[in-house]
């Protein structure tokens, strides 16, 4: 497999692991803190089978760049857990792979970009990173926790392009199943999610529920009482 430089098309991905509409478990059956347990409406996803998930991503991302060294793009705040599972694991695969592996796989880079308020997605993103011109002829892989319209993830590759990178893919967790969903496709992805309002794993919601070890479903107390209006 090619390292994959057609971003949003998702060619030759890999299925992710399809997680059905009625799929969850009892929020009981798991250690959830008591300060969430009102606004939770199930555990979907149990930490345990997210860590191996992202193991078995981390295998698949070395399988295809190999030796290449790469850059990978973490997004801020919400793909922070995902992201650090991600390099442990490549980190793991990469030491004990082959003789031949150059000393250093990858380069981090870490960016953040807003593009949430409440439960909406805004038409505009707000980007605040370091100094990217080093990312010229540079391989580029992008860490996001979740596509759920697509928008953040088009405009943020329209962004690295001016860098003049060798190539964009992209890796993330979850792939909501929402009508709103523009079409944009990750190279490497974790999970297909039902259209639910998901927190957990350092996803949040106005910036609460990232302490949850799981990723849950916040029932309507909980979005009603987490909103913020946002700023004009």
């Amino acid at each position: 497999m090619k390292i994959p430089n057609n971003p949003g098309a998702g060619e030759n991905a890999l299925e992710p692991i399809y997680i059905k509409d009625d799929d969850g478990y009892d929020i009981d059956t798991f250690l959830i803190p008591d300060h969430y347990k009102n606004y939770i409406t199930k555990v979907l996803i149990p930490n345990g089978v997210l860590k191996n998930r992202i193991e078995k991503l981390a295998f698949d991302i070395k399988r295809v760049y190999r030796n290449e060294e790469f850059h990978v793009i973490c997004l801020l705040k919400g793909s922070r857990g995902f992201f650090s599972a991600l390099l442990k694991y490549l980190n793991r695969i990469h030491n004990y792979s082959s003789t031949e592996s150059p000393k250093h796989l990858y380069v981090e880079h870490y960016v953040r970009v807003k593009s949430y308020c409440n439960d909406q997605s805004l038409d505009r993103i707000e980007i605040v990173s370091e100094d990217l011109s080093c990312l010229k002829g540079k391989h580029v892989l992008i860490v996001e926790d979740i596509i759920d319209t697509g928008k953040t993830l088009l405009k943020f590759c329209e962004y690295l392009k001016k860098f003049e990178v060798k190539t964009i893919a992209i890796t993330c967790l979850f792939i909501k199943r929402t009508p709103l969903w523009n079409g944009f496709k990750a190279d490497f992805v974790g999970f297909s999610i039902p259209d639910a309002f998901v927190v957990g794993y350092s996803l949040d919601y106005n910036e609460k529920f990232r302490d949850l070890d799981h990723l849950c479903t916040v029932n309507d107390e909980g979005i009603n009482k987490f909103r913020t209006v946002p700023s004009t």
